[in-house]
């Protein structure tokens, strides 16, 4: 994933405009700039109280990265980022369905969907988390390893366990979990991750990841973080859900 100048990407980030607004108590644009403020604190905002939890998420959207217009990373050789992540996706939607869960792909198909759309399919789902899947990029031709991404604070134990189960499966390293602004994170209402699984940059993680058994790994890997909190398994549903 790479911030590429006049195309929409998983990369932009929300900035922080100046408050020049004078701060009068108890009114409503007092209110606005308190809620604007939350929207920038890890762990504050966008996170549905009244949806799934780690604890009790029945639905897996998974989230190819890019796609159509929009390739994403360019690998040094081999499929681009926007095709590399799609299949990684539909290796991963089988095994979770065999664990019991429902799962949704934002696109199937080599197709561009806009980051609100990407969303508005998470936050529909109020029994859901999030999965986003990419791959990086960088100058540094020697920079590796995998990471994963979380906005709210609650969606740090995801974003781990996920990475716990991904670092190393096919000779990479963790760069660890780390906060980020991400638009697919930021506006999600649900426990949401993205996850950058290694740089095609580099010739030898970019190699491991044009492999087909080595994208199938993953796959099994990531279905094992997402279901961990779980026991392996969907949680059952209960009267009234």
């Amino acid at each position: 994933m790479r911030l590429r100048m006049g195309l929409p990407s998983l990369n932009s980030k929300v900035e922080m405009t100046g408050l020049t607004t004078p701060f009068f108590p108890f009114t409503g644009r007092t209110l606005l700039l308190l809620l604007a403020l939350c929207l920038f604190l890890p762990g504050c905002a966008l996170f549905d109280q009244g949806g799934a939890d780690l604890s009790n998420f029945r639905t897996v959207i998974l989230d190819p990265g890019h796609g159509g217009y929009d390739h994403g990373a360019r690998a040094v050789r081999g499929m681009d980022e926007k095709m590399l992540t799609l299949d990684v996706a539909r290796r991963v939607k089988p095994l979770l369905e065999r664990r019991g869960y429902h799962v949704v792909m934002t696109r199937n198909t080599d197709i561009f969907i806009p980051l609100g759309t990407r969303t508005s399919i998470s936050n529909t789902h109020a029994d859901a988390a999030f999965v986003s899947i990419h791959c990086n990029w960088a100058n540094r031709r020697s920079a590796n390893g995998v990471e994963a991404y979380y906005f709210n604070s609650r969606s740090a134990p995801f974003a781990a366990n996920i990475l716990r189960e991904i670092a190393g499966c096919y000779g990479s390293h963790s760069r660890g979990v780390k906060f980020a602004r991400y638009y697919v994170l930021h506006h999600n209402e649900r426990p949401s991750t993205l996850l950058e699984l290694g740089f095609i940059s580099n010739a030898k993680e970019n190699a491991s990841l044009q492999d087909p058994s080595t994208r199938q790994r993953i796959a099994e890997r990531i279905a094992s973080g997402i279901s961990k909190i779980h026991g392996g398994r969907a949680p059952v549903a209960t009267s009234g859900n």
